[in-house]
């Protein structure tokens, strides 16, 4: 392991937040007893996470619907 502080090794990423957003992300960090950067890291890793879990999801009812006989639409004609 490297004798580098852990800060050191992390990156930097300077944000620009609309109006409001800096002082909603605060008051949610208060609420869950977190850091403003705690805060955002944990809401960036929660959506890449939901992400990926709707993605595979959606795949999983599209290869569905792409082996699951026809349904026959009420009304329709054959």
């Amino acid at each position: 392991m490297s004798d580098q502080p852990k800060r050191q090794l992390e990156e930097k990423f300077v944000v620009r937040l609309p109006d409001g957003m800096r002082e909603r992300i605060a008051l949610q960090a208060r609420d869950n007893a977190r850091s403003m950067n705690s805060e955002i890291i944990y809401r960036l890793e929660t959506t890449a996470r939901l992400e990926a879990e709707l993605d595979r999801a959606l795949k999983t009812i599209d290869l569905l619907l792409a082996v699951a006989p026809a349904v026959e639409q009420p009304g329709a004609r054959a």
